[in-house]
């Protein structure tokens, strides 16, 4: 269990790593090493990359998730259509993000375009922890969207991609997650960027009254895709 522990912890701290790098790290043999990542990926606490590399995966994106004042699991849960259906609209891939450790930030879920071109830099993101500092993501979870409803700015980890994010609030307001898509910045124009600002603010608004206990008892829907 503690080789385990410690191979999540590397993974966390230092972001992708391919197998061979983790054994390095970790002093363990490579088979050790395999068996450990795969035990952790079956239980959805690492995930594989598409570059071959691992990343946090689902479950401990949520297990740091759950202390936070709004439901985790209501959430994740409630976001996997409203995410469907801006991917659907925008043809860009599209995220849920929270707030991290620190002046980090946690990708809690994506649904990737289908699109021959788009910014595969950004998959497999759910689960990773990035830094929020100058990033539209973490501009949105400290407060700074603009009257438009949504922030832009150039991905930080790829020049030339862009991030079009807006807020996600809970039932008192305050600001849980970040809702964005991102896509290659020959296709960002400043007329594209107000149609996928729109978007991207209308689907926050979804999850954010999805959010909301329904004064009938029951829980609330998430919208529908028409």
């Amino acid at each position: 269990m503690h080789r385990a522990l410690e191979l999540l912890t590397i993974v966390v701290e230092t972001g992708p790593q391919p197998l061979t790098e983790l054994a390095r790290a970790s002093g363990l043999p490579t088979s050790t090493t395999l068996r450990s990542l795969r035990a952790l990926e079956h239980w959805g606490y690492v995930a594989r990359a598409p570059d071959g590399g691992y990343v946090a995966g689902h479950r401990f994106a949520r297990s740091r998730f759950d202390a936070e004042p709004a439901s985790a699991e209501d959430l994740f849960e409630r976001s996997g259509e409203v995410l469907q259906r801006l991917t659907d609209r925008t043809g860009e891939s599209s995220y849920l993000t929270v707030r991290g450790p620190g002046r980090s930030c946690i990708y809690l879920r994506e649904v990737q375009s289908d699109q021959p071109i788009r910014h595969v830099g950004f998959a497999g993101w759910a689960g990773r922890t990035v830094q929020m500092d100058g990033s539209a993501v973490g501009a949105v979870l400290d407060g700074e969207t603009p009257e438009t409803g949504f922030v832009t700015l150039g991905a930080v980890s790829a020049p030339d991609a862009t991030v079009v994010a807006a807020p996600v609030h809970d039932n008192a307001g305050a600001i849980v997650a970040a809702i964005s898509v991102v896509g290659p910045t020959f296709r960002m124009g400043a007329d594209r960027v107000q149609e996928l600002g729109a978007l991207v603010h209308e689907a926050a608004q979804n999850l954010t009254r999805a959010l909301r206990p329904d004064p009938s008892g029951s829980s609330a829907a998430a919208p529908g895709r028409g």
